[in-house]
């Protein structure tokens, strides 16, 4: 009778931690539930232009955790991605264009359970050489000339009335300086400079070309000789010239802010809206009107947001400028149907 309790006894022991056992082990549903809670959160976000404009590209981006790669993706045509299903923790956003024109751009994402994390990785173009920022490009022929002291004088007499905008006085002060040095190419570039600033355009021309006649590679000269070209409205001759300017000197804004004019008054807005973005980066105030001309763009292709945004930018920066008359006129347009 002992000995069948004491078997008794054992046996419900056994049942019991058996029953203890399978209470502690998870069960496959609620296995499942738990990682359907914590594998949802979500990273998404737009890749941007430097300017802050959406880059309407495609553009491959990698999701990466500090130990491995998890994906990789491009986004739509509009610069747009998303990741799905993904649980807490530390996350590494890559942005990288495929090519040599901008940075790969990453950002830290930290993501809590059922998080939706919004970035936007802003582009950077490559830096470029220190020189960029040189005020006047001056070519080898130039510093090879010996200018007589008179003819210095007057051309610096000229550049001084430039700055304080009298256009037809330099014009006349660089005059006296090629007529007391003919060979004076600063002189002769800056003459046709004002002439194309007094719509003198026949004069205008005539002096680049004799500058180029003795100096091919003479940046200012190639630069004005495109604009000569814009002004004629021979905008296939004048992105020719703008062109061979920046294979002189790439590291000149305002050349590729007229080239972004003569592309898209030739009727490629894309190619002219890669121009206007670089000009932005590389001159930055001294090429605000991009921004005008951007909005020209995005309005064209019905982007009433992106337009109403670079036409304030423009109008915020440049309350003085060229286009101001344009600018408020496209403000009044896009403003109602903005809100629309």
């Amino acid at each position: 009778m002992n000995g069948y309790f004491r078997f008794v006894v054992v046996l419900a022991m056994l049942l019991i931690a058996r029953v203890v056992v399978y209470s502690q082990a998870p069960v496959d549903g609620d296995s499942k539930y738990k990682t359907a809670d914590t594998n949802n959160a979500v990273i998404e976000g737009r890749v941007a232009l430097p300017s802050g404009f959406s880059a309407e590209r495609h553009i491959r981006i990698t999701l990466k955790t500090q130990l491995m790669t998890l994906s990789n993706r491009y986004t739509n045509k509009q610069g747009e991605f998303r990741f799905d299903n993904l649980s807490e923790g530390i996350y590494y956003v890559q942005a990288e264009v495929d090519g040599e024109e901008f940075e790969p751009v990453v950002q830290k994402v930290a993501l809590g359970r059922g998080i939706v994390g919004e970035v936007t990785l802003q582009l950077r173009e490559k830096k470029l050489p220190a020189s960029f920022n040189t005020p006047r490009v001056v070519s080898v022929a130039e510093l090879r000339q010996s200018v007589p002291a008179p003819a210095r004088k007057e051309y610096e007499l000229g550049v001084k009335l430039v700055a304080k905008g009298n256009v037809a006085e330099a014009a006349v002060r660089f005059e006296k300086a090629v007529l007391l040095y003919p060979d004076y190419l600063a002189a002769r570039n800056d003459l046709g400079a004002q002439f194309l600033k007094l719509k003198r355009i026949d004069e205008a021309e005539e002096a680049f070309q004799i500058v180029l006649a003795k100096d091919p590679k003479n940046f200012n000269a190639k630069f004005n000789l495109g604009l000569v070209r814009v002004e004629r409205k021979d905008y296939r001759d004048a992105i020719a010239q703008l062109n061979q300017a920046i294979v002189i000197d790439s590291t000149r804004p305002v050349a590729r802010l007229w080239l972004g004019v003569a592309m898209l008054e030739s009727g490629d807005p894309l190619s002219a809206e890669r121009e206007f973005t670089k000009a932005l980066v590389m001159g930055g105030t001294e090429c605000i009107a991009a921004h005008y001309h951007l909005a020209r763009i995005f309005m064209s292709r019905g982007d009433l947001a992106e337009a109403l945004r670079a036409v304030r930018a423009y109008l915020d920066e440049a309350p003085k400028g060229e286009y101001v008359n344009e600018a408020r006129e496209l403000e009044k347009k896009l403003s109602p149907q903005s809100k629309q």
